[in-house]
């Protein structure tokens, strides 16, 4: 069953590369459709299961900044199975030295820069607010790097700068058990995702990114923290 399943995988691998590049020039719903689906089925593969919980619904008559925690190279395939919601990532410019996931990327037209170069992080945050601005819905991991555990790194507050540019919705997500994710599929566990309630430009606008970062950091942590 092993040998029958790692084969499989390797067929699974190539022919969502294929896709991605096939669908390339459709509309952004249907290439994000075509992504979430191989996301659902690679995870599928590993049987694992999905425990995603929303606070609210989301809003659908203006565009969402998602801010999640980041744990693991796990994470996009999750949040794309999780929310149905088309949206696009803000990522590393390594990440373009990964082929399959260099052919996802150009598909759903994932922001990437280059963080140890100032210029390029000034245009990344232009591009986004002006994805925002122009209602594409984005996602970003404003701690920056990875925290492999249940204790988030400091978010970075220039992160959630495009969502004041552009008077977006901020919608936080917390990824609770993804660092585990080898544990989780060894054992074909569950991976617990909660969407928290959205916070509106009315709302955090006066509290300005630092305020608004620190509230964010302090609810997402509350959320890890429970049993």
């Amino acid at each position: 069953m092993y040998i029958l399943r790692s084969l499989y995988l390797l067929w699974l691998i190539p022919r969502s590369w294929i896709d991605a590049v096939l669908v390339r020039k459709k509309p952004f719903a249907q290439r994000y459709a075509c992504m979430k689906k191989w996301s659902e089925r690679l995870l599928s593969h590993y049987r694992v299961t999905l425990d995603a919980q929303f606070q609210e619904q989301l809003p659908k008559d203006q565009p969402i900044l998602f801010v999640c925690n980041h744990q693991s190279e796990f994470d996009m395939l999750l949040q794309m199975a999780v929310l149905d919601l088309p949206f696009t990532f803000i990522s590393k410019k390594e990440n373009e030295k990964v082929p399959y996931v260099a052919a996802w990327s150009k598909t759903l037209e994932v922001i990437l820069f280059d963080r140890e170069d100032r210029g390029s992080a000034i245009h990344m945050l232009r591009e986004a607010a002006r994805r925002l601005k122009a209602k594409d819905n984005l996602l970003i991991f404003p701690e920056g790097t990875r925290s492999k555990g249940g204790v988030m790194h400091p978010m970075q507050a220039g992160s959630i700068q495009p969502a004041f540019m552009a008077k977006a919705c901020i919608v936080p997500i917390v990824l609770k058990n993804s660092y585990d994710y080898m544990d989780v599929m060894k054992h074909k566990g569950t991976f617990h995702i909660h969407i928290l309630k959205p916070l509106y430009y009315e709302d955090y606008k006066p509290l300005k990114a630092e305020g608004v970062t620190v509230q964010l950091q302090e609810e997402m942590q509350r959320v890890l923290d429970e049993a």
